[in-house]
């Protein structure tokens, strides 16, 4: 069962300046514009440690503008182990939500030994680079994002707790207009045992495999030059843990774009697989897009372009496997996730489009219906796309659980958690 520890975390100081200026969001999804943009707001933002600009020599860089801020008093460590509570509050599809759990240390084993479950493949680059970053810094800056199911309810209790009674030690608004609030909670025998419920749940990856991964190299790295103590921070890795019933888990669709005409013929290969419904659209580009995520609700994918400017519901028939060469071994469940449905029922018997071929990015993929449009429209005639429903939180759970992954590109949990509002140092 998964392990996990208060720590004693790395944090800003009000010399450092307003936290809004400091917060960044996970080096995996800063764009070259968004980068910029932090790096102008404050000298000391995240993105600074998190993903700074350069070569080879940008570690070693990292590492020691950490040591400087830490001198100059920008960023002091936590006396004493905390556990921290985390809440971030957002605006999606028009609805707020409120997602809240708490940051702890957790120890960091190989996936093989069950504890902690992934959902979702990762690539040895980004694994590389962090663990490059790991080793410079000796910090890691941005947490892991699981979730735990809670089933005794003693997460929750905890974290409304603390949110009701004790006055919040951080705030802040990101540049995405997400609202964060943090408060740092002295852990001692009396709060571990009211966490104890969780040592017999598992722990799964929502956001940050690649950070989970390298971290256990990490370990893996310093047990081969030293021993270290079974509590030692290098033997943990710095996550945020959610209750699986949370109701501010949020998973958005991640539609697929093809750059590809559809064969003329595409009726006759989908439709042993699927019923096809053609769907007409309101011409005002608003009321086209409520009405095709209301469509989209009833079906398994919404096909935009099969024939010029036309749309259609595509409904998987009951019992009737999908064209494609679904890989032995799956279970349906497996098979049945959108992101599935679609790269064997259809990509596939289309256009023969193989897992070799989305590796090499002949796909693109996106979660803006604006930017399905306009793919399309810069396209007219020569491409597709397809909208998906969302991967639901109890289908990661179970699939974790039966030790099944999901293809990358299959969920993106919004919104991601913000980097800066505490930082791990990986010794005592």
């Amino acid at each position: 069962m998964p392990q996990f520890m208060p720590f004693r975390g790395l944090r800003y100081t009000p010399a450092a300046g307003p936290l809004d200026d400091l917060l960044a969001p996970p080096y995996d999804v800063i764009t070259p514009a968004m980068q910029r943009s932090l790096t102008a707001k404050n000298p000391c933002n995240a993105v600074h440690l998190e993903l700074a600009e350069g070569g080879e020599e940008r570690y070693q860089r990292v590492a020691d503008l950490l040591k400087s801020w830490v001198a100059s008093g920008l960023v002091a460590r936590d006396e004493r182990p905390m556990l921290y509570v985390y809440e971030q509050e957002f605006i999606e599809d028009s609805h707020l939500y409120c997602r809240r759990g708490i940051m702890a240390a957790v120890e960091a084993q190989p996936w093989e030994a069950g504890v902690v479950k992934p959902h979702e493949y990762t690539l040895s680059g980004p694994k590389e680079d962090r663990l490059k970053l790991l080793q410079a810094a000796g910090v890691q800056f941005s947490p892991v994002f699981c979730i735990a199911r809670d089933r005794a309810g003693q997460l929750r209790q905890f974290i409304d707790r603390v949110v009701r009674e004790i006055p919040p030690a951080a705030t802040a608004t990101s540049f995405e207009g997400d609202h964060h609030r943090f408060w740092a909670v002295e852990a001692g025998p009396y709060e571990m045992r009211q966490l104890a419920p969780l040592l017999a749940e598992s722990f799964y990856i929502a956001d940050g495999h690649h950070r989970y991964e390298t971290a256990v190299n990490y370990r893996n790295w310093r047990l081969e030059h030293e021993q270290l103590p079974a509590n030692h921070p290098a033997r943990f890795t710095m996550a945020a843990i959610v209750p699986a019933d949370d109701p501010g888990l949020v998973i958005r669709p991640i539609h697929r774009l093809v750059p590809r005409p559809a064969p003329a013929d595409w009726v006759e290969r989908l439709g042993e697989a699927f019923e096809i419904e053609h769907v007409k659209l309101p011409l005002d580009r608003a009321e086209a897009r409520a009405a095709l995520l209301s469509v989209l609700e009833t079906c398994d994918t919404v096909a935009l372009h099969l024939e010029p400017r036309q749309v259609h519901a595509l409904r998987r028939r009951p019992a009737v496997p999908l064209r494609g060469d679904v890989p032995p071994g799956h279970s349906e469940a497996w098979v049945s996730i959108p992101p599935n449905v679609l790269r064997y029922g259809v990509l596939e018997p289309l256009w023969g489009i193989t897992d070799d071929d989305l590796r090499a990015g002949l796909i693109e993929y996106t979660h803006d219906l604006e930017e399905v449009f306009a793919f399309l429209d810069a396209r007219p005639g020569e491409s597709a796309a397809f909208l998906l429903n969302p991967v639901r939180v109890e289908e990661v759970i179970q699939l974790a659980d039966q030790g099944e992954r999901m293809p990358q590109k299959s969920t993106f949990f919004h919104p991601k958690l913000g980097t800066g509002l505490v930082f791990y140092p990986l010794n005592p």
